[in-house]
């Protein structure tokens, strides 16, 4: 039987398990959200609600069309909350961002204690290592986006900065408080945005008179939701393949290396059906959706396939190529994970397995592909009975980091604030 922690949370916490909260995320093809608690134990994921987004929403993950996602939000909220009491309608969202221009880095530092080392550190020696080393991330990370964007410093926004992990004489820790030692290494996770796509995200918080907990990346929310995603033996490749993108976050291990994101996919699929048998993008889509359920006659099917395996594979180079990007974390882990609604294609497992891995990439043996259900999900209870899809890992994932950051915050005292 395995023992779970119990965690006593300060007053005025999120973990009181009433606090009604919602998990947003706003995809190219749906708006998906959860309305959850958090409790000593973990989340309790209550309702769920998937609406349809227009083709004119979104693009590559970002809002094009304020409006309608705005409205497509309201519907979903509304889901959420039919049949409850004014008194618990939630007033707090964490919503998830994506796309080509959310920079993400893993960053681990060296610090050194110079004086009074033989000493126990304190919550404010703490607090000032953390806060010393948040300060310089800050900087370099906006340096960093800018370059690559051609966005100046004040046009960009850090989404958050968030320890992974702690070593204080060569021990990890869950905090330095209490421990003495010269040498401290911390891991953190660093997240920037342009400002311009947080403030649309912003703007339908507030339209829905919600109080905005965190903007998170949610490759880096996906990676640390899976029930392994902290332990030192883990590491594994995520792709979450939505409708507009697909990110990909890289594990070793139990840290969070890299996260990167490109503008590729299950539309361009669709699209590309649409093109090959001249019709409508909502007909494409259907057909797509009916293929891989298995749905369609077999000379259909095989029509459907070659659209889908000549796009799959220029799927697959797009993603080799942002493998290679991350070209400073060593060999790549030989486990992959596939999660959001365009893993449902059989094509994109088909192609992941097909390629030549070692020839291109540097990985020691041909990586093992896997599904990332819910039932993989750690710290999560689902009492909607609802929670069963790939493409619903992404909100829960918020949820997940939402509670992680209270965690923190009420019994290791790391404030996960910039």
């Amino acid at each position: 039987m395995i023992r779970l922690p119990i965690i006593k949370p300060k007053r005025n916490s999120l973990l009181d398990g009433i606090t009604p909260i919602v998990a947003l995320d706003i995809g190219t093809e749906s708006v998906k959200s959860l309305l959850f608690t958090m409790g000593e134990y973990g989340v309790s994921v209550n309702r769920i609600s998937r609406i349809e987004q227009q083709q004119h929403a979104m693009r590559s993950g970002i809002i094009t069309n304020l409006d309608t996602v705005l409205d497509n939000c309201k519907l979903a909220i509304n889901q959420l909350v039919t049949n409850l009491k004014p008194e618990e309608y939630p007033k707090k969202v964490i919503m998830g961002i994506a796309g080509e221009y959310i920079q993400g880095v893993s960053i681990v530092v060296n610090y050194e204690r110079e004086e009074h080392f033989e000493k126990e550190v304190t919550k404010k020696e703490q607090d000032k290592i953390i806060s010393e080393v948040k300060s310089q991330i800050a900087v370099s990370g906006r340096e960093d986006l800018g370059l690559r964007t051609g966005l100046k410093n004040e046009d960009i926004e850090i989404l958050h900065i968030t320890p992974t992990g702690l070593e204080i004489g060569g021990m990890p820790v869950n905090t330095l408080v209490g421990y003495k030692g010269r040498d401290v290494k911390l891991n953190f996770y660093a997240s920037f945005a342009p400002k311009t796509y947080t403030e649309a995200l912003r703007k339908v918080a507030t339209s829905l008179n919600f109080d905005v907990l965190g903007i998170v990346s949610q490759p880096f929310a996906v990676a640390r939701a899976h029930s392994g995603g902290s332990h030192t033996n883990f590491s594994a490749i995520f792709l979450d393949i939505g409708g507009g993108t697909t990110d990909v976050a890289i594990v070793k291990h139990g840290n969070v290396a890299d996260t990167q994101m490109f503008a590729f996919g299950g539309r361009a699929f669709t699209k590309e059906l649409a093109r090959l048998t001249d019709a409508d993008f909502r007909h494409a889509e259907q057909r797509k959706i009916k293929y891989s359920n298995k749905e369609l006659p077999k000379e259909v099917m095989r029509q459907v396939q070659r659209s889908m395996y000549s796009t799959a594979g220029l799927w697959m180079r797009t993603l080799k190529v942002a493998l290679e990007n991350c070209d400073d974390i060593g060999p790549l882990p030989t486990q992959i994970f596939l999660c959001g609604g365009g893993a449902l294609l059989p094509d994109i497992k088909n192609s992941l397995m097909e390629f030549p891995w070692k020839k291109y990439l540097p990985i020691t043996v041909v990586p093992k592909i896997d599904m990332f259900t819910p039932n993989l999900l750690g710290s999560i209870v689902d009492n909607s009975g609802d929670l069963q899809n790939l493409y619903d890992i992404t909100p829960a994932s918020l949820a997940k980091f939402l509670y992680d950051m209270e965690v923190d915050r009420t019994t290791k005292d790391i404030n996960w604030e910039v």
